[in-house]
């Protein structure tokens, strides 16, 4: 099996990549990380594999997604990627998995593009998998989301810091369990699925989880943050999540504690 990986670089889709080469399929990933932007693909790597994962995206953790000063560009760089990606889809005929998620529709940049593009991939024929919070160790930036950042700043400042009062609630993920759902709803008969953790969390317990773990003090903001409380009901048969939540933050833990040292004998010789 010949497997694109369109955004193979972030943090499901390497994590995809190694579960695929795992299975003994080859596995081509296209990515801005490695120099590729899908805005301009043509149609060869698309006649040359089996199947294609549509993971790429402009996206990020919410105070990325819900920036003001974004949007426009999020917009225009969704919609140019969704429409040269699923035209060319459209004349290969080459199967396919766009991924979705939770926030689709919601009246964001990020939310009405996910929504347009899981509507035509379904309309072309091909599968898609709507994602709640799915987690993982990540380089931290702009674009990073919330276990990274809490995990960061028990790391670097000795006290696990929130912005909000961590009243929001959240289904989290961890890649690996993601990444498993994927592969099977692929390789099924479902046209469609929703993945998710078992169970919503507030990020003030996620906060504590990792102030205990790191052995420091948690401490919780003022400003409110935002949450949307929609449960997932079109479910994989016979599929549950293996990772919890504490395991999960423990990988991701020990991850950030192998890339800090290195961050910082960087930052020292620059």
């Amino acid at each position: 099996m010949h497997e694109l990986v369109l955004g193979g670089h972030g943090l499901i889709g390497s994590t995809l990549v190694h579960a695929l080469e795992e299975r003994g399929s080859t596995v081509t990933s296209l990515d801005l990380k490695n120099g590729y932007d899908l805005r301009q693909v043509d149609d060869g790597p698309f006649r040359e594999c089996d199947r294609v994962w549509f993971l790429a995206w402009d996206t990020g953790g919410a105070r990325y997604i819900e920036a003001a000063d974004r949007q426009h560009e999020q917009y225009k760089h969704n919609c140019e990627l969704t429409v040269r990606v699923l035209d060319a889809l459209a004349r290969t005929r080459t199967p396919f998995l766009f991924i979705s998620s939770q926030l689709a529709g919601l009246p964001t940049a990020y939310g009405t593009t996910k929504l347009m593009a899981a509507c035509w991939s379904l309309q072309l024929g091909g599968k898609v998998a709507r994602l709640w919070n799915t987690y993982g160790w990540e380089h931290p930036d702009v674009r990073s989301h919330v276990v990274t950042d809490l995990i960061l700043s028990g790391l670097t400042r000795g006290r696990v810091t929130c912005m909000t009062d961590g009243a929001e609630r959240r289904r989290f993920i961890y890649k690996t369990d993601c990444v498993d759902a994927l592969i099977k709803l692929f390789d099924g008969p479902q046209q469609s699925a929703e993945v998710a953790g078992p169970e919503w969390v507030t990020i003030r317990q996620v906060g504590e989880e990792i102030a205990s773990q790191l052995g420091v003090e948690f401490q919780a903001g003022t400003s409110i943050g935002s949450e949307v409380m929609i449960d997932p009901k079109e479910l994989l048969p016979d599929w549950q999540p293996r990772v919890s939540l504490s395991e999960g933050i423990s990988r991701v833990i020990a991850e950030a504690r192998a890339y800090l040292p290195t961050a910082v004998r960087a930052k020292a010789e620059h």
